[in-house]
Parts: C-alpha cells; structure tokens; sequence
C-alpha cells in the first residue's frame, strides 16, 4: 500500500488535479442526461399517453353531440310538423350515415335503438335490420348490452371492445366507443376509435423523442468533450498565467527596481508598501524617512499653504480615479532631504481596490528649458512684431515719402512705385509694374545710362543728380535723382532704389533764398548809408540851427539858413526811406488801430485824387497792432500812390481790414508764426504787372518811371516797414486785371489809448547833460546846440569815459544823451552799466539809425526816449523837456 505522504503527493501532482478537474466537469452533464431519461421514460411518455386517450374521449363525445343535434335538429321539424317521424329518421340515418372523419376519412357512426336492432351501419350493412343484442366479439363481450346499459343508467358513455378495422372485416382490433341516447327515438348513437391508433401514435412519439433523446445525448456528449477539452485549455491558461504572474512579478520588481523615475505603492490608509530605489535618489527619502503619505507630505511641502493646495488636490484626483479610473497628471514643487527644491511630474494611477501606485518623474531640468524657451518664444514673439512694426514702419515711410520712390530690378523693370510717384509722374504702379518707364528724355539718355552703369555694375551710389523726367502727359519736370544699389538676404544684388524729388519748388524757394538775401544785403548796405548819412546831416543841421540863433530874421543869410534846414529834412526823408527798407525806421512803437490810419489816410487821398474811387470795408472789432503810426501811414499812402499810377485813366481802390488766424495763411511760401494777425488788403483795378516786374517790386532803387520821376524807394520801404514789424506781405497780380497787396500785421492784446500832443517848449534849459559821441562833428554841434539852449555839458567820446564821468558827476547830470554807435562799448552796454550806477538814471537814445530792435530793447530795460537823426533844435528840446518834466 501506498504510504499517506506518497497519496498527498500524488493529489498535489499535476495529473491528479488534472484527472479530478475532468471527474468534475464530466459529472454534471451524465448526471443530467440520466435524469433526463428516467423523467421521459417514467413520467412524460404514461403522461402523454393518458393525455392522448382523453384527447380522442373528447373527440368522439364532440362528434356523437353532432349527431345528436341533428337527430335533434329533426325532431323540431316533426313537433313543427314540416317532417313526419318517419321521414325525419330516414333523414338521419341518411345523413349521419354519410359522415366519415379521421386522418383517412374512415372514421365513422352506427345507430341501434334500444332493443338492439341494427338501424345503420356504413360497413356491416349486413347487419342492417338485425337485432344483435346477443352479438359478443372475440373476448366474449356483449358490448350491444353494454351500450344499451350505460345509455339507461347514464344517456351517454364509453364502452371499449373487439371490432373490425374500418371497412376490413378480417381485421379484429380493440375499440373505444362513445354512445349517447336519444330518447324521443328511443335510439343510440355511436362512435369510436381503435386504440392500435393511439398505440401507434405513442410508438411515434415514443421513437420522436429517442431520436431527441439520443440527439440530446450526442450533443451533451459533445458538448461534455468540449467543456473537458475546455477545463484542460483553462487549466493550462491557468497555469501559464501564474507562471507569467510570476514572471511579470519578477519583471515588474526589475523595472520598478532599475526604473528611470520614482515609484511607490501604497494602501488606502496611506502606508507605502514600496519604494523603489529612483525615488531614495530623486529625494533622498527612505521609506524609514517617510513610511506613510501624511509624512510625506510633511517633508516634501514644508510650506502649509502649498501643502493644503497639494493635499486637497490628490485628494480630489483619488475620489475620481475610484470612479473612472485612468491615469492623473500633476506637477508640484518638492523638498528634498537635502533641502534642494524640484520640480516633479506625478501619475496617479489605482491599480486595484485596495493599492494605489504614484510614480515621480524629477522634470527639474526641463522645466528650465521650457521655461527658457518660453522666453525665448516671447523673446521671438517680440522680435517678430517689432520687424513687424519696422516693416510697417519702413513702408509707411517709403509710401509717406514727399520725394518719389521706384525700387527696379537689375533688368531695370519696375518691382514698386510709391504712391508720391503715381503723383507726380502720372503712372500707377499696375501702369509700369514689370515693365521699363518711360520718363527718359532723348536729351537726357546718355548721361542716365551712364549713371545706371555706375550704380549697377560698380555700386556706386549717385546722389543728387540733377536732370529732367516726362510725366505721363508727356510734361518735362526738372527732378534730383539719388539711387543706390540694394542686396537681397544672402548679400547679392537685388536692384536698385531710386528717389526721385521734383526741384521745380526747391528751385523756385532758392531764387525767392538769393532774392531775400539780396535785399538783406542791399538793406544792411542801405542802413549804413543812411547812419553815415544822418550824422553828416546832423552837422550841417546842427551848424544851420546855431547860426539861425544867432542872428536875426532880416540878416541876409537868415532864409538861406532856413532853406538848408529844409534841405536838410528832405535828406533825412530819403534816408528815412532807406532805413524803412533796411527795416530799421521804427521811431515810436504803441497800440494802434489800423482802421484810423486807412479812414485818414483815404479821406486825404479821396480829396486830392477825385479820378479814384475809394471802397472801405473796415471790420468793426479789429484788433489792434503794436507799430509806429508814421511808417504805417507811410506804408498806406505809398500803396495808394502806387494804386494811383497804376490807374492813369482812373479807376477804384478798394481798401479792407479784417481780422484772421495764421489758419488761414496755410499755404504761403514763408513759415507763418502760430498767432493771430490783422489784415490790411489794398486793390485797385489798374493795369497790374507781369512776373518779371513782381520779381523786383520790393528791391531798391528799382523803378518803372522815367529818370527822374522816382527814387524807387516806396515799395522797398513798404517791404521793410512791414518786415521791421514782424508782418508779412504778398502781391497777386495780373497783366490787365489789376493788383492786390495783403499785409498781414501780428494782432495785440494791448489797449489802444488816445494820441497826446507832444509838449513844444523852446524855454532855456537848465541843468547838466552828459553828451556821449564819437563822432567830433556831431559831438561839437551837439555841444553847442545844448549850451545854447541854457544847458551845462559834460562831453564823453566813448564809453568808458562815460562811465567815468558819469560817476564822477552823477549828483549834478540831469540827463545823458546817448549815441547807439560808439568804438568799444556800444549804446546797449553803456546804458546797463549806467543802471548799476544809478537806477533812476535819465537817458535819450541818440542814432542815425532809426528804433530798431537793439534801441527798443533799451526803451523796454527803463531808456527814456530816442531822437532820430539830424534833428531840430526844437525836436531836441521837446525830447529834452518831456524826460526832465516826467
């Protein structure tokens, strides 16, 4: 016998478990198809057989019902009296007779009354009209009898017995009959059915369901071999699956072991079951350092702060991988143990009901990289919208461009024009895209082709060549051309850009340049000449004064003197003239009302030239402006005299004045300050001038009259009062249309005040005056005349000498008269060196020039007057006496 350990090792053997495995899977199926026979055999086919017979009981009561409704059926008729009984009852036994039912329509009725007597019998007519109630069949039963006795004791029953088969005689088989009575005839009524029928039908059945049977037992059969074949596949599944678990264990220990990130398992309380040895690198941490999550977190997020965010974030995650399982990414900040900071990429994976597997990946280093690139994308970003910017930049510039643009290639057919181009030559740039332009004049061919020579195959850039272009129209423009040689990205030549400027304006700007420096020129020689010019007045007009006091008015020289005086005041007209050009002949600068001086000055013109008609239309709120009264006037009569030599044959002058905004003076050829300004606009309708006349209408000593007949100084004059006064002045004129002059004077916000009259006192003087000039004639009359006139004189040749005198006497000086034009220190300077003196000094300004700038900058820094020269003994005495008096 086998020991008990040599039986436990062959039940732990493969081949036993094996051979079990099949006992079990084998067992079921035999056991069912056992129980499957027996419940067939013992219970269905004695069910089925009792169900059949009473199927056929129920048959046969339903057809002898037939019957017996139509025997009943009958009677009616006869109780009706349609039928006799005795044609009633043939009727019956004619029709029941003829019923025939069943699989072969043999089936049939009999009808005996209840004697016995044979009444109709479809296949014993033989034994039609007998009486066989002795009739017995093969076992000896009167089954007549027993029809007769269950029809009297119950009207209707079974009765089972031998009889022939159908129509065949010979054939003896049992039989069940039902029979029912019908009492009005006193007959019975029967029907039946063979029980071989049933038997057979039961050996049918019976042989159906061994065919099922056996199918069903095959089929379990089979289905039995392929469960087993199936057990046996499973059991080898099983136990390659463990030993690939095994392996996969084995496997998964090496991975999580050499794996290149951090791994951990853990259990819902939290507890680590693993780390594996990526995780103690990354971090530092043993699973002794951190054997739960909670302490973890601790350590791996000191901060409270970010450690509730990173709790109440894995938290979250874990509920919704216990619901939908996956996978769950986030990236947080850890502490190591060494205190170092990393950037950590975590998975979250639930790899079973009861584990949980985290696994950290250090991205320290690529989180740097993108973030650098991060900033490098928006570095890029940028740098991409600024050359954006730049190239929106660069052809707003090129289209925005006052001078003409035309970019070609190194064919010469145009790539670009810029809109300035289309403006000034006429072609769009869909005109001459891709094609040549031809804007070249024959003239000017071959020095353009040597040009673009240069450019092209030297790369030398031309600059400001000036030549000639058609426009579209076929007009000639006179241009400057600047092109140059441009290279694409990889430093090759490309094309050629071009730049094209129309020099008609800038032409045009520098002859109106040379002119304006011409009359600067002439003005500034002008003013000298006339400086020079008053002072030699000055001496004869002083010498002339001095003798005139000393002698009577019937001396013989007395008108003599008087003449030269007057001789003397017409010099100092004409240099007046030529210093109102050199816009240096403002005398007295005050708020004006220019309306006054244009009503005066056309009511006195209107009187003496009655062949003119003169228009005013003054504005009523004009403006005021700050200028001498006497040059304006002198400004208004010349323009009305020069209206008046202009309309030989009479004419209208029209005179206007309004106020405007330099708004309104866009457009002009000077640069008009930001401001507002009084306009004074003078027309006539006379014979007007053509451009070459207007050209040289404002230079001196420029004259349309015969020698003789003027200085050609009036419209000069013109020029440089209205430039002295900081104005601006332009002509429009046409041949035989008439001419019009605007000035345009600056507005003030100043209070024009009411004319005073001058004092006029030819009283002796009293006091000292300190005379300060360099030039020994003037000085000497100068001295004279002051002395004559009662006054004590201190003489100063220059400044220094002035000054020094001045502080030496300052106590007793009443007055210093003093020349704008000394050696060394000028007017200016004297003057301020004289206020550190004495603030309260008194001083006249004394020039052969007129109040130019220099001498009103004196007047506004406390000077008490001027006095042109050569003057009057009289003028110098009212200058004199309106200081001292004030």
């Amino acid at each position: 016998m086998s020991s008990p350990s040599k039986r436990e090792e062959r039940k732990s053997s493969p081949s036993y478990s094996k051979r079990k495995d099949l006992f079990w899977a084998a067992m079921p199926p035999i056991v069912s198809i056992l129980l499957f026979g027996l419940a067939i055999w013992l219970f269905f086919l004695p069910s089925v057989r009792t169900y059949i017979l009473n199927d056929r009981r129920d048959m046969l009561v339903q057809m002898t019902q037939i019957c017996w409704d139509i025997m009943n059926d009958l009677e009616s008729q006869v109780k009706r009296g349609e039928l006799t009984r005795k044609e009633a009852q043939a009727r019956a036994i004619r029709e029941i007779g003829a019923i025939r039912y069943g699989p072969n329509l043999k089936d049939y009725f009999w009808i005996n009354d209840m004697t016995g007597l044979m009444l109709m019998h479809p296949y014993r007519k033989d034994l039609v009209g007998q009486n066989i109630i002795n009739m017995v069949d093969s076992n000896g039963k009167y089954f007549m009898r027993e029809f007769m006795r269950v029809v009297k004791t119950s009207g209707r029953g079974f009765v089972d017995y031998l009889w022939q088969w159908q129509d065949d005689p010979a054939r003896v088989i049992p039989k069940l009959s039902h029979v029912r009575g019908f009492r009005p005839w006193g007959w019975i009524i029967g029907t039946g059915v063979y029980l071989d029928d049933v038997s057979a039908r039961m050996a049918g059945m019976t042989r159906k369901l061994n065919i099922i049977f056996f199918g069903i037992l095959v089929f379990i059969f089979l289905i039995l071999l392929y469960n087993i074949r199936q057990t046996l596949s499973v059991e080898r599944e099983r136990n390659a699956a463990e030993e690939a678990l095994r392996e996969s264990e084995l496997r998964f220990r090496r991975l999580a072991e050499t794996a290149p990130f951090g791994l951990t398992i853990s259990d819902t309380e939290g507890a680590f079951e693993y780390i594996n040895p990526r995780f103690t690198e990354i971090f530092g941490y043993t699973i002794s350092d951190v054997p739960d999550k909670k302490t973890w977190f601790e350590k791996a997020y000191p901060d409270p702060e970010y450690r509730k965010q990173v709790m109440e974030t894995w938290m979250r995650d874990s509920r919704d991988l216990q619901v939908r399982g996956g996978i769950s990414e986030r990236i947080f900040q850890v502490s190591c143990k060494d205190g170092s900071q990393k950037t950590i990429r975590f998975r979250n994976v639930s790899i079973a009901k009861q584990k949980q597997s985290l696994t950290y990946e250090d991205i320290t280093a690529q989180e740097e990289a993108r973030q650098k690139l991060l900033d490098n994308q928006k570095k890029y970003k940028l740098l991409y919208k600024k050359s954006k910017m730049e190239e929106h930049l660069y052809r707003s510039l090129i289209e925005s461009s006052a001078d003409a643009i035309v970019i070609y290639d190194l064919e010469g057919n145009v790539k670009y024009v810029s809109p300035r181009f289309t403006e000034v030559f006429g072609w769009s740039e869909k005109d001459v895209l891709s094609k040549r332009i031809p804007f070249v004049p024959e003239s000017e061919k071959a020095e353009t082709s040597k040009i673009i020579e240069s450019v092209v195959k030297g790369g030398i850039p031309c600059r400001n060549f000036e030549t000639k272009r058609l426009t579209k129209d076929g007009d000639i423009i006179e241009v400057s051309i600047s092109a140059s040689c441009y290279n694409d990205y990889k430093g090759n030549a490309a094309g050629t850009l071009v730049i094209i400027r129309d020099v008609a304006e800038k032409k045009r700007l520098e002859a109106q340049l040379q002119q304006a420096q011409k009359m600067e020129a002439i003005g500034t020689l002008a003013g000298g000449i006339a400086h020079d010019f008053n002072n030699l007045l000055m001496g004869i007009q002083g010498n002339a004064s001095l003798m005139l006091m000393q002698i009577e008015e019937d001396h013989p020289f007395y008108e003599k003197l008087n003449s030269i005086e007057d001789q003397v005041q017409s010099g100092s007209k004409l240099t007046g003239q030529l210093l109102g050009y050199a816009r240096q002949g403002r005398y007295e600068i005050k708020p004006i009302n220019i309306n006054d001086i244009v009503s005066e000055t056309a009511d006195t013109f209107g009187r003496t030239k009655k062949e003119i008609a003169v228009h005013l239309k003054l504005e009523k709120n004009l403006r005021g402006i700050e200028a001498d009264r006497t040059q304006i006037e002198q400004v208004l009569l010349n323009l009305c005299v020069n209206a008046w030599q202009a309309m030989p044959g009479g004419g209208d002058l029209f005179m206007e004045t309004r106020n405007v905004s330099y708004k309104e003076m866009s457009g002009k050829v000077y640069k008009v300050k930001e401001r507002d300004y009084v306009l004074l606009s003078v027309r006539d309708t006379g014979v007007g001038m053509d451009q070459e006349i207007v050209d040289k209408i404002f230079d001196p000593f420029f004259t349309t009259k015969k020698m003789g007949h003027g200085t050609g100084l009036g419209l000069a004059s013109v020029y440089g009062i209205i430039k002295g006064h900081g104005g601006y002045i332009d002509v429009e004129t046409k041949k035989n249309e008439g001419t019009v002059f605007n000035i345009y004077f600056p507005a003030s916000a100043r209070t024009v005040t009411a004319e005073k009259d001058a004092l006029d006192s030819a009283d002796k003087g009293i006091g000292t005056i300190l005379l300060v000039d360099d030039e020994e004639t003037v000085a000497t009359v100068a001295l004279e005349l002051l002395e004559a006139l009662g006054y004590t004189v201190l003489l100063a040749r220059d400044g220094g000498s002035a000054i020094k005198t001045y502080m030496e006497h300052k106590e007793e000086i009443d007055l210093v008269l003093l020349d704008m034009v000394l050696p060394g220190m000028d007017g200016g300077e004297i003057f301020n060196e004289l206020k550190q003196i004495d603030e309260n000094v008194r001083v006249l300004l004394s020039s052969g020039y007129s109040l130019n700038g220099q001498a009103q900058e004196i007047l506004d820094r406390g000077c008490k007057g001027f006095i042109q020269k050569p003057y009057r003994v009289n003028t110098l005495t009212k200058a004199i006496n309106e200081i001292l008096v004030s």
